[in-house]
């Protein structure tokens, strides 16, 4: 997918840039950046939803989540990783 496809708001673009020069192997105009901030992005969501799901008791959803969560992190070599 074209990155001409996905609209982002100039507020956004503006946190990806800064972002950007913050972070050296980050560049947020090609596919694999966006993908690694797609990435990051799904990660936090999953733990809101799971924090949420802890707090409700919901045990399954919190183990299902976290398994999913580790796997990400190990599949980018995340783990255990100083920057």
């Amino acid at each position: 997918m074209a990155l001409e496809v996905i609209e982002i708001t100039p507020k956004h673009r503006e946190l990806l840039n800064r972002l950007g020069e913050l972070i050296p192997d980050l560049d947020p105009n090609t596919p694999a950046s966006m993908q690694r901030i797609f990435g990051l992005g799904l990660i936090a969501l999953t733990m809101q939803v799971t924090n949420r799901a802890r707090q409700q008791n919901q045990d399954h959803l919190v183990d299902e989540l976290g398994a999913l969560a580790r796997e990400m992190v190990e599949a980018e070599g995340w783990e255990g990783r100083e920057e």
